[in-house]
């Protein structure tokens, strides 16, 4: 026999979980609430016809309303969450198959820790290094503008310019992709843009795994993380006893700005919302120009090293006349950019023609474009330039000096900024 205080016990449930009142359910019926009233306090059954009818609305089996068996085994599934984890399944099998296809890696699976080899036979003495890097604060801007792929490219950059800056090779990348239920294609395109950022700087893509949280996380929102582990030989380290007066300074192109010029940007653009649809030139826009990801520099410094031509790597975050990129220069030796030999890219030059930043402390701001700065022996620039440009653009754009003049100071400047917004 059917048990009247049950059902209407279930009823009532499932209609308070969907966030209806008895009158809302009843007008969805057709029917008077005190009906809907009756049976949720056990002094009536609807019809067989009409409890169809309510677990279509409730979007429950008939069974769950009334068979006891069914109800003590409900359960909460992820779907209930809103997560489809089929197709999150589906999606990271498909981003394995993005993996490097290397040896050395042992197992890369998205849900299990990344086990690899490192070839260290020619080494005296390996030493390794491992980060985690954020976007920061620029992700926002590319989360709200979709520049997807833009900020994962950036950065992973990011991360292998930090272990490069030591002298030391980036070996191997994981990805890490925090979201609520993201497009699925364009997580794809994120994960094929870290592995692009792989390839192109000889490291290793060990996946990118895809934390999905829509409890936490908006359906348009996400976060990511970058894992870089790399390795060198303790005395192929770059450090600052490697530097010697007279050493050359060379600029090293990149796109974009630093993830932390972000919040200076981000005033300019409050002050000047017109901004965000602006040109630089007839050719670019400048929030295109602004998020376009900075680059990484594995090919350069790799091949420096081997030639024998670096003595340091200054990785320039966020400005060319920021102290702390400096802050391996030996006490006593400075460097001293020559500002009238450093190119102003045009995202630069539009920045500067907003006049909101003085020009005399522009370059303490913003690094024009130049993403990191190799010290090689004077004798030796030449085809240190040749071999960075077989990969980039760069420039000669100043030199270790001793620090006369300039007491206890990392870096100074001479010369001025070639602008054309004058």
């Amino acid at each position: 026999m059917l048990n009247k205080e049950e059902i209407g016990k279930r009823i009532a449930f499932f209609r308070k979980e969907k966030g209806i009142t008895q009158r809302e359910l009843a007008d969805l019926l057709h029917i008077s609430y005190q009906a809907v009233s009756k049976w949720e306090s056990g002094k009536s059954l609807p019809t067989v016809e009409m409890l169809y009818e309510i677990s279509n609305l409730l979007h429950v089996t008939a069974d769950m309303l009334l068979n006891e068996n069914e109800w003590k085994n409900r359960k909460i599934s992820y779907m209930d969450a809103g997560l489809d984890t089929r197709k999150l399944h589906i999606l990271k099998d498909e981003i394995m198959k993005l993996n490097s296809k290397d040896a050395a890696i042992l197992s890369a699976d998205y849900a299990d820790a990344c086990l690899f080899q490192i070839d260290t036979s020619k080494m005296k003495e390996p030493i390794y290094s491992c980060i985690i890097c954020v976007p920061g604060s620029k992700e926002k801007l590319a989360e709200k503008y979709r520049y997807n792929q833009e900020i994962c490219m950036d950065a992973a950059a990011n991360a292998m310019n930090f272990v490069l800056q030591h002298g030391m090779k980036p070996v191997i990348l994981k990805a890490m992709v925090m979201c609520g239920n993201y497009n699925q294609e364009q997580l794809y395109l994120m994960a094929q843009a870290f592995r692009d950022v792989c390839d192109k700087n000889m490291v290793s893509f060990t996946g990118m795994e895809i934390a999905a949280q829509p409890v936490n996380f908006t359906p348009e929102e996400y976060k990511i993380s970058v894992t870089v582990v790399g390795v060198q030989d303790r005395d192929k380290l770059l450090a600052g006893n490697r530097l010697e007066e007279g050493d050359i300074l060379i600029g090293m192109k990149t796109e974009g700005i630093a993830g932390t010029n972000y919040p200076i940007v981000k005033v300019i653009l409050d002050k000047k919302p017109e901004l965000y649809h602006a040109r630089i030139d007839e050719d670019k826009f400048f929030l295109d120009e602004l998020m376009k990801a900075n680059s990484a520099f594995a090919r350069e410094i790799m091949a420096l090293q081997e030639k024998g031509y670096l003595h340091m790597a200054f990785r320039l975050d966020p400005a060319l006349l920021g102290n702390r990129n400096w802050t391996e220069i030996p006490e006593g030796l400075g460097a001293c950019i020559e500002l009238d030999s450093v190119p102003v890219m045009p995202l630069y030059q539009f920045l500067l023609a907003q006049d909101m930043i003085g020009e005399n402390v522009f370059a303490r701001h913003f690094h024009m474009g130049i993403g990191m700065v190799a010290a090689v022996p004077e004798k030796n620039w030449k085809e240190a330039m040749k071999v960075i440009g077989e990969y980039t653009e760069c420039w000669r754009i100043g030199r270790i000096e001793t620090d006369d003049g300039h007491k206890g100071e990392k870096v100074w400047s001479k010369g001025e900024l070639q602008c054309r917004f004058h």
